[in-house]
């Protein structure tokens, strides 16, 4: 009798405990996309006035004019994950009514708050439509939420996440969550994260005031930076294109418990990319260029990916870690060495005046961060045993 009630304490505790890792994650998660949809809203935050307007005015002030579809498309759908994720976040604390109510007010305030913080930026225009529309983004998100919690979705992806994740891969589908959104940003080669070494030869120095023992290093970095370097060659190319899909195939490998679920994850990963090459070509240059992302060196990288990939498929996790650092390096290396193509020129002039720039930089940081937030992370894991 005392055994069959420890056991029914212990497996209580074990389950209440594995919910609430999954609703720390997905506290962490909405923190995370709130902080987003405000960088967003507020980039490139220079110009700051004080005039701006009150609340009233912006929530009775005439519809805007002028409009577009992609407006219309990108305010609704962009609030509508972080009323998904506050509304998981607080299904322990609150009945199902309740936290899509919370989460629908929480939403409608974030957007009305940044609306009201445009007003102060000369080059932002605060909107009502841009409120009502994050509003029922939100209330979207919330309300799917609440029926995934009903229908017990939420559940069964926790237990479908102890079955064939390996212990500790939230982070790991976190990262590979962000990489689509990464690769949009243009890059000397497709999908080649991380190449930051134009964006430090753009700071003026002379204007830093920093000691003269941080100046000199980061002097030296810009004209480093700043130098003309030689494009990469075609079997360059070829090899950083294949690394930098391989990074996020090695990663998904890591993450997946089984070879099958393994090769899943490499087919979402491979699968990705194409879709993500295919929206970034047709969002720069238009529907009729969707496949100008594809070059003719790419049925190497594809042969280095496939290789590798099938190889790595039944590696230990720590290994697949130590790989993911070892490809990483070499990308960055290469990526960070080499000087910038016509095709990164072309990309970035078209991003920066179309419709790429309504993402306000986040892409673009991401594009810069995602591989150095993965070496960071898999360079901490490569060496747990577990």
């Amino acid at each position: 009798m005392c055994l069959v009630a420890k056991s029914s304490m212990s497996k209580s505790t074990l389950t209440t405990v594995r919910q609430t890792q999954t609703q720390s994650m997905a506290v962490v998660l909405a923190w995370a996309f709130a902080a987003l949809i405000a960088y967003a809203s507020l980039y490139p935050f220079v110009g700051w006035s004080g005039a701006g307007l009150n609340l009233a005015e912006i929530i009775t002030s005439p519809w805007p004019t002028y409009w577009t579809w992609f407006d219309v498309s990108t305010n609704a759908v962009g609030y509508a994950p972080l009323g998904f994720l506050i509304v998981v976040a607080a299904r322990r604390t609150r009945s199902r009514t309740s936290a899509l109510l919370l989460s629908f007010l929480l939403c409608s305030c974030l957007s009305l708050a940044l609306e009201w913080g445009q007003s102060y930026l000369p080059r932002r225009i605060p909107s009502n439509v841009d409120w009502a529309l994050n509003s029922l983004g939100g209330l979207v998100g919330s309300a799917v939420a609440a029926l995934a919690v009903q229908a017990e979705w939420i559940a069964r992806w926790d237990r479908w996440r102890r079955t064939w994740l390996a212990s500790g891969a939230k982070l790991d589908i976190v990262l590979l969550a962000v990489w689509p959104v990464a690769a949009l940003y243009p890059s000397s080669v497709p999908f080649g994260l991380g190449h930051v070494r134009v964006r430090f030869g753009l700071v003026n120095v002379d204007e830093w005031q920093a000691p003269a023992w941080l100046f000199e290093p980061m002097a030296a970095i810009h004209a480093w930076s700043s130098a003309d370097l030689v494009a990469m060659t075609g079997l360059q190319e070829s090899l950083v294109m294949g690394m930098s899909v391989l990074a996020p195939s090695l990663l998904a490998c890591a993450a997946g418990r089984g070879a099958h679920v393994r090769l899943w994850g490499l087919f979402t990963v491979w699968l990705t990319a194409a879709t993500v090459g295919i929206v970034s070509a047709a969002l720069t240059y238009g529907p009729g260029h969707a496949l100008d992302w594809w070059r003719p060196n790419m049925w190497l990288a594809l042969m280095l990916v496939l290789g590798v990939s099938w190889f790595a498929r039944r590696l230990a996790r720590v290994v697949l870690m130590r790989l993911v650092v070892v490809v990483l390096i070499i990308t960055l290396w290469l990526l960070n060495t080499s000087g910038s193509s016509a095709y990164l020129d072309q990309s970035l002039q078209i991003w920066e005046a179309g419709q790429f720039i309504r993402f306000h930089g986040a892409s673009q940081w991401l594009g810069w961060l995602w591989p150095f937030a993965v070496l960071s992370y898999a360079s901490m894991r490569m060496f747990r045993k577990t």
